[in-house]
């Protein structure tokens, strides 16, 4: 067996299993998504660690390109971005899941925007706030359909009544979720547009004015970038090069962020009829070379995937084949010529070294199809024990 000697970037891991983020190409998502709302201050979403790209260094580059603040899930995802120097710690961090009142303490010490949609949390942060000289930034949360956070739109007034009176918290946005912004059908998104322009307007005649008004997910921003992009974009997976779904009459100029790689450990001549892998799922049918790379379920290459999935190698296609393991995978290359180290990828492209000229590439829609979900669930599974490499910095 041949092996040869590969010459990576020194930031590799000794494993070189990897994920790619270009934040180039981050960048210049985040700019076409602003033009097509309409140059509105943005707040990009980069919960569940950035849709698995990397919280810090995304959050790094979206504040550079001018995010007017950042989104996350929970309190713990603001943790990293406060402890770390590279985001400045005056950019405002909302958390759009609504808190339980003990977290009041947390939202504090860390200075986090929160869901204003129940009076028994406000009184607890608005006490809490008190007691430590803060004074806490809040965006009232109404459900206007999607029926998941929020209060409901004839509670908002008195709610607002109430919660204005508390000490040390300002409501200075407003906020909904739409449930259908993605689809072909809009009859809903509109209904929900309406009752949320309502709910806002009865607001402002009582007195209630608010800097930030937003709910233009990226479906809200691709297709009605006019109708719903308010005071306040809040993209989240067409910053990561994915529109949300295919039903979009009008799909952001988006690119992937992330390319997921890996190289040959082995290889094998194997002859026909030979089994590969657990379960004997595959069976050589003719004379082949089978090639091992060490990426598997335990990295997000899901086992679902087994008989289904396919690389890149050398410009070309070959098929995953037998059971996906959990931390290998076998691939029939046939007769290819490769060798040990070769550079395998998984999601991304290769320049095409077959008789059409371009390129070849795998992304996570591809993923997506044949396991019947969504991208987001693709990029967010690529697991932490895979290395973020970042490029174009």
């Amino acid at each position: 067996m041949n092996y040869t000697t590969r010459e990576y970037p020194q930031e590799y891991p000794l494993r070189t299993t990897v994920a790619e983020i270009d934040l180039e190409r981050l960048r210049a998502n985040f700019r076409a998504i602003v033009a097509r709302g309409n140059h509105a201050p943005a707040m990009p979403v980069i919960k569940a660690d950035a849709y698995g790209h990397g919280i810090v260094p995304c959050a790094e580059v979206l504040v550079r390109e001018g995010a007017q603040m950042l989104g996350v899930a929970f309190a713990a995802e603001a943790e990293p971005l406060r402890s770390d120097r590279r985001v400045p710690y005056e950019v405002p961090i909302a958390v759009v899941t609504p808190p339980f009142p003990h977290g009041a303490q947390e939202y504090c010490r860390l200075n986090l925007e929160f869901c204003a949609a129940s009076m028994t949390t406000m009184q607890a942060f608005s006490a809490e706030a008190s007691r430590t000289g803060r004074n806490l930034h809040a965006h009232l949360t109404i459900d206007t359909g999607m029926h998941r956070d929020g209060i409901q739109p004839h509670e908002a007034l008195e709610f607002m009544r109430v919660a204005s009176a508390l000490p040390n918290i300002t409501i200075h946005g407003v906020c909904t979720h739409f449930a259908t912004a993605d689809e072909a059908d809009k009859h809903y998104f509109h209904t929900q547009v309406e009752r949320f322009r309502t709910t806002v307007q009865t607001l402002r005649d009582a007195g209630f004015a608010f800097r930030f008004i937003h709910a233009a997910n990226s479906g809200a921003v691709a297709d009605s970038s006019t109708e719903a992009a308010f005071t306040l974009l809040r993209p989240g997976i067409a910053l990561y090069g994915y529109n949300p779904s295919g039903e979009l009459t009008t799909p952001l100029d988006v690119k992937p962020v992330m390319s997921l790689k890996t190289s040959i450990i082995s290889l094998r001549r194997l002859s026909a009829g030979e089994p590969v892998s657990y379960g004997r799922r595959y069976t050589t049918p003719r004379e082949t070379t089978i090639a091992t790379i060490p990426i598997g379920y335990a990295d997000g290459l899901r086992r679902n995937l087994t008989g289904k999935a396919r690389v890149m190698i050398g410009g070309q296609y070959f098929p995953i084949v037998g059971t996906i393991c959990m931390d290998q995978c076998m691939v029939d290359i046939g007769d290819a010529d490769f060798q040990v180290g070769e550079t395998v990828q998984i999601l991304g492209s290769q320049k095409s070294s077959g008789s059409e000229q371009g390129e070849i590439r795998i992304d996570a829609n591809d993923w997506a199809q044949q396991l019947r979900t969504i991208p987001y669930e693709i990029l967010t599974g690529i697991t932490a024990r895979v290395p973020r490499i970042y490029v174009n910095s």
